[in-house]
């Protein structure tokens, strides 16, 4: 496990040449755009939020009462797992993955690029958080480690409020969302470079990595990691695709005794 950590090391050597193989800068940021992804990154906090404040955590006669063969079949392996030594791991991956692409951001040069790559970043890690954290307190579902009986689980932390927000995983939708992201920016800003491939699979193995750690430590069932790789992707994909110059148009317009926003989006 610890020779993981060596791809994510490559991955952000492999961001910095500097940016050669292209005449303009791709990304663009606009006002409305920003806006609205900012705006619905914290309306999905606030929901999130909302959903938390009225969660108890389970009781003691709840808890003995928790069955693994409630469980499906495809999951319930992970009711048998536990091991600390994969929650620590899972940590140190998904916090090196996450900062990658904050070295693609530094490693671009010029200021107004770097903010750009920046924003996007920022933008990405809301959208993506406030969508995982309002799912799992719409979900509420336990997590596999408030099944198993191994004395080596600490007490409390199956009678906290987060053994019920299991789905989806957060650390592999982060990891995703963070490789995806940097994968798909790198692959634009130098679109003739060999290393581009390399990026997108060392990126994409440190967040498989993450996701079975996760499962592994029994945090996470199976189909908890694949939601979350999912939402991860889609979102580390769509955001820097929507601030493509060219790829969609803001558009303002005043109807009646108001004004409609719209997003036009070109191919």
């Amino acid at each position: 496990m610890r020779r993981v950590p060596f791809l994510v090391l490559w991955a952000c050597v492999a961001i910095s040449p500097p940016l050669h193989a292209q005449e303009t800068f791709p990304y663009r940021l606009d006002p409305w755009l920003e806006g609205g992804l900012t705006a619905s990154g914290v309306a999905l906090l606030a929901g999130a939020v909302a959903i938390y404040q009225g969660q108890e955590p389970f009781t003691p006669e709840e808890i003995a009462a928790l069955d693994p063969e409630d469980v499906n079949g495809f999951d319930r392996s992970a009711t048998e797992n536990w091991s600390t030594a994969a929650i620590t791991a899972s940590d140190v991956l998904v916090w090196s993955l996450l900062a990658a692409p904050v070295g693609l951001a530094i490693a671009t040069p010029g200021s107004r690029q770097s903010w750009t790559l920046g924003a996007m970043y920022g933008e990405m890690l809301l959208v993506t958080n406030g969508l995982v954290q309002l799912i799992k307190g719409v979900t509420d579902r336990t997590r596999p480690y408030a099944y198993n009986d191994d004395p080596e689980i600490p007490d409390e932390l199956r009678f906290e409020v987060s053994a019920k927000r299991s789905f989806p995983s957060s650390h592999t939708a982060n990891a995703f969302a963070a490789a995806v992201f940097l994968s798909s920016t790198y692959a634009k800003l130098h679109p003739r470079s060999s290393t581009r491939k390399w990026v997108w699979l060392g990126s994409l193995a440190v967040a498989g990595t993450v996701g079975y750690l996760r499962y592994r430590a029994g945090k996470h069932f199976p189909t908890d990691v694949m939601a979350g790789a999912v939402i991860g992707s889609a979102i580390g994909y769509l955001v820097p695709k929507v601030h493509e110059i060219g790829s969609v148009e803001v558009m303002v317009a005043p109807v009646g005794d108001g004004t409609a926003i719209g997003l036009t989006w070109r191919h």
